[in-house]
């Protein structure tokens, strides 16, 4: 492999591309298992080097497969904007062996604002480890210890994979105590016109990475909004198009960048562009207005 050849193949529901520079070894990995078939990454490639390979297929209103999304070797700069963005962590580069985002290192991009924090000293033992059960992930584990007296428990520690966490929500709402706080990194909305929806389909529901969509009652799929992490998903499936999401704010850091603005009306839309710059620029000028005060 020469220092112009990126490699590409596939290991184990993966797609691996490779690249050998003078500087550095960079490795680009999708996990296909992970990846939800949202379009992000598509919307957001600044050389248009992910596509949609292979489409969606619902067999009886279920998914029978999710979209194959595609990166091609020879556009590909491993820049890793889509690293960023992907809001399920399906992406990842690592150079020379440590996981790494070039793009961001080099100051031309943001990073989103997304946190979890939990306070341990809330935590009951008592309700079963709801934040673990409710994590449709599997990204939290709560370790609990015996006490001295038989059957007396504590929970020690709550701990948090946050390569695997997707800031849903769930298990803050699940907790009786209120002791984990999350701060999704996007915020929108989403609506569902049910008189589109085709009888006995589910296909929306099969490939919510949240679970936020279930049947009600009547057949229809539900939204439970609370646990929406936007990533629109949903709309790329429905086979009716009966749902809109609707990204209105992505929470980032600052960064003065070409690249990033460009990512962010991808992302949203070129309104609510203008509205946050808008709104960045009178903070600015409030923030001088009280210096010189």
């Amino acid at each position: 492999m020469n220092a112009r050849t990126t490699m590409k193949r596939e290991i184990s529901e993966k797609l691996v591309l490779e690249r050998t520079a003078l500087s550095a070894h960079q490795v680009l990995t999708l996990n296909h298992k992970q990846c939800v078939g949202c379009g992000i990454c598509i919307k957001v490639c600044p050389e248009k080097a992910v596509t949609e390979l292979l489409p969606v297929i619902v067999r009886d209103g279920r998914l029978a497969r999710k979209a194959l999304i595609d990166i091609d070797a020879n556009k590909c700069v491993f820049c890793g904007e889509c690293v960023v963005l992907c809001p399920i962590n399906a992406i990842k580069i690592e150079v020379d062996g440590k996981e790494r985002i070039p793009v961001v290192e080099a100051e031309a991009f943001s990073i989103l604002i997304k946190e979890i924090s939990v306070d341990v000293n809330k935590c009951d033992p008592t309700c079963n480890s709801a934040c673990q059960e409710s994590c449709p992930t599997d990204a939290i584990e709560v370790v609990v210890k015996k006490m001295g007296k038989p059957r007396e428990q504590k929970i020690v520690e709550v701990k948090i994979d946050k390569q695997k966490c997707i800031f849903c929500k769930r298990c803050e709402l699940a907790c009786p105590q209120t002791a984990i706080h999350v701060t999704q990194p996007m915020q929108g909305s989403i609506c569902l016109n049910t008189n589109l929806c085709p009888k006995s389909c589910r296909v929306c529901v099969d490939i919510c990475p949240t679970k936020a969509i279930k049947l009600s009652k009547n057949g229809k799929p539900a939204i439970t909004e609370e646990f929406c992490i936007y990533c629109g998903a949903c709309q790329e499936v429905c086979p009716e198009k009966a749902i809109a999401v609707r990204r209105t704010q992505v929470l980032h850091s600052e960064v003065k960048s070409g690249a990033w603005i460009k990512a962010l009306e991808n992302l949203t839309s070129y309104l609510s562009l203008v509205k946050e710059l808008n709104a960045k620029s009178m903070a600015k000028l409030r923030e001088a207005a009280e210096k010189i005060g």
